[in-house]
């Protein structure tokens, strides 16, 4: 094991204000063999990756690499109540993240109307808030492009 592996899985430890007996407890393995990954007297076994993927959410690229995000992305489907009132603002910036895709792309209006399958003055329309967004054309635009929808429709992850 290398010496960022052992620092940035003593950072998943400390993100979450563990101690060492606390950690290895969690992921089910003896408090002695963490403090051998943490001082790089041991290698990684399958089990631990394992185990921090399915108890902290670890992202397994991450840990190895340093590359991406600590944690894998949550699900987000927890269909939890929540009482979101900035919604329909984010929406109706919609149109612009359009554009955005657009000029990306280099097209024309009616380049991107027919790629989304609809008309030339739809697809003003669209750009402008004049027209909602429905599944058809949010179909249309996933077939076409790698977007990500949240992004497109709410700005998240911006």
């Amino acid at each position: 094991m290398n010496e960022e592996i052992k620092n940035r899985l003593i950072e998943v430890r400390n993100h979450f204000g563990e101690s060492v007996y606390s950690f290895a407890k969690k992921l089910s393995i003896p408090q002695p063999t963490l403090q051998r990954y943490e001082r790089e007297e041991r290698k990684i076994a399958n089990k631990l990756l394992l185990s921090l993927v399915n108890t902290f959410n670890v992202n397994i690229n991450w840990l190895l690499t340093g590359k991406g995000t600590m944690f894998i992305k949550d699900d987000n489907n927890s269909f939890s109540r929540h009482n979101d009132e900035n919604v329909q603002y984010r929406l109706s910036n919609a149109g612009k993240r359009l554009v955005h895709i657009q000029e990306k792309n280099n097209f024309l209006d009616r380049e991107m109307a027919k790629l989304l399958k609809i008309s030339e003055k739809e697809y003003l329309k669209l750009v402008t808030g004049e027209l909602n967004f429905n599944i058809y054309i949010i179909n249309n635009i996933k077939q076409n492009f790698i977007v990500d929808i949240d992004w497109l429709l709410y700005g998240e992850n911006e």
